[in-house]
């Protein structure tokens, strides 16, 4: 049963971003092309375990925040004012940054397939968006591990986002390196 539900998942994000590449763009509208989408960051040697919350606070600031201002405008326009509360919510500070954030969109429960199938459908875009350059990206950023079912304690969609009963998803999150706030 312990590897059942994140390998589950791990099926379900998969088929999420690979019915959303598939997608063919509506008429009258030019497919996406793949070399307009913005460069991933270079994998980085931080140990954000180790770090402190100042160093932390800095390189978020630094080196998260513009990277993924860049993807995120990239995808959207309306990201060009992105700031930390943007993905860390409206009570960031007093909630000292932890993730995941209970404001970002809701995602179906780890075992719904069907719910991740819909949401696959109805915002093709964005799955394909997230699963393709922000989840690559953050796990770039802050040098982890992307979840896998040979990795099961690695950085996936949980580790941002709560699911659609507003509770952090049983399996898998983020691990504690980068769900842990500042």
């Amino acid at each position: 049963m312990k590897t059942t539900l994140p390998l589950a998942l791990g099926i379900f994000c998969v088929a999420g971003v690979a019915l959303a590449a598939d997608r063919v763009a509506p008429a009258g509208k030019p497919a996406a092309d793949a070399a307009a989408a913005p460069k991933l960051p270079a994998r980085s040697t931080i140990d954000w375990e180790k770090m402190t919350v100042a160093q932390r606070k800095k390189y978020m600031k630094a080196t998260v925040l513009p990277e993924m201002k860049k993807l995120y405008v990239g995808f959207d326009k309306k990201y060009k004012n992105m700031t930390c509360m943007t993905c860390h919510g409206s009570k960031a500070v007093e909630n000292k940054y932890q993730m995941p954030n209970p404001e970002l969109p809701k995602l179906p429960g780890a075992t719904d397939r069907q719910g991740f199938m819909a949401l696959a459908q109805k915002k093709p875009d964005a799955v394909k968006f997230m699963g393709t350059q922000v989840k690559p990206a953050i796990v770039a950023l802050l040098n982890l591990q992307e979840w896998s079912p040979a990795t099961p304690k690695g950085f996936a969609c949980y580790g941002c986002h709560t699911t659609a009963e507003g509770a952090p998803a049983a399996a898998p999150a983020a691990p504690k390196a980068a769900g842990g706030g500042w």
